[in-house]
């Protein structure tokens, strides 16, 4: 008789287990008995159809609480710090034909004087970025963007009497330095799941440094201005916490005040609107990611 009282309460115990309902309770204080199957996204839960877990007061999953359930299933892991390098090349987008007529009018030919803008036109780019992800797709942060292209010419050119004529050298190293508060998004592409795709948008000060050459003597040219930064990126991840990708920015400034000192006296000139010095450019540069920070 024992022997069968025995089975009885094991298959009693079987029959609760198998028909055991994990249990939620929403924020209207509803309980709704369903089996909880987390998706491997982690970010839902599937019933016969899907249920946001925002919307859960509390729920049990198989006995088990709504801390134990979080501890096992990580509802929302990615990495708070993101830190980019970059470098490339970058390329002027602002008008040179007043620059041209001036070499111009101090002796040089028209096409010697496209020639010579044409080259200052591309240079050399880097940026560094630090981004706190407030999301895995948002975040803020600071990036720094720095430009510097140069150009020499070695040629007949007037004095300043603008009668005499002297064989010299027309020289510039251009220096452009940018830093701002952007604003990060970034998204993943599903159907690579190793290739990621972000924007980000910066405001902040540019900075502009000329350093110049003519008749022997050495010219300082600096100024500075709010700049605008606008990019689009891609990502390949080689490992969870690294990835290498491209990005495509446009950078907007110009300078419409400029100090000039010849090394005993310093100027300030303004350029006016017509006339102001623009530092706006493409850039395309290839670096490395790095993620930090597991949250």
């Amino acid at each position: 008789m024992k022997k069968y009282q025995l089975i009885a309460i094991l298959l009693s115990v079987l029959l609760s287990e198998g028909y055991s309902q994990d249990k939620i309770i929403t924020v209207k204080n509803d309980t709704i008995d369903r089996k909880i199957i987390v998706d491997e996204i982690a970010e839902d839960v599937k019933s016969s159809g899907k249920i946001l877990t925002d919307s859960f007061s509390s729920y049990t999953n198989s006995g088990k609480t709504t801390q134990e359930v979080q501890k096992t299933v990580n509802i929302d892991p990615f990495k708070r710090l993101r830190l980019g390098i970059n470098g490339g090349l970058g390329y002027l987008l602002g008008s040179t034909e007043i620059a041209e007529d001036y070499l111009v009018n101090l002796g040089l030919t028209r096409d010697q004087a496209e020639s010579y803008y044409n080259d200052m036109k591309s240079g050399l780019y880097a940026n560094a970025d630090l981004t706190y992800l407030i999301s895995p797709k948002y975040g803020v942060g600071i990036r720094y963007k720095f430009f510097d292209t140069s150009c020499s010419t070695g040629d007949f050119f007037y004095l300043l009497d603008g009668v005499n004529l002297i064989y010299t050298t027309y020289e510039e190293q251009i220096y452009v330095n940018f830093i701002g508060a952007s604003f990060f998004y970034q998204q993943w592409i599903r159907s690579l799941k190793s290739l990621k795709v972000n924007s980000s948008l910066s405001f902040g000060l540019a900075t502009y440094r000329n350093e110049a050459g003519y008749l022997n003597s050495s010219f300082l040219l600096t100024g500075k201005n709010i700049g605008m930064d606008i990019s689009l990126g891609f990502e390949y991840f080689i490992t969870d916490n690294f990835s290498v990708g491209a990005d495509l920015s446009t950078f907007y400034s110009s300078i419409g005040k400029m100090k000039i000192s010849d090394g005993s006296s310093t100027s300030t000139v303004n350029l006016g609107k017509d006339n102001s010095e623009s530092l706006s450019r493409l850039d395309l540069s290839l670096g490395i990611r790095l993620y930090l920070w597991n949250k």
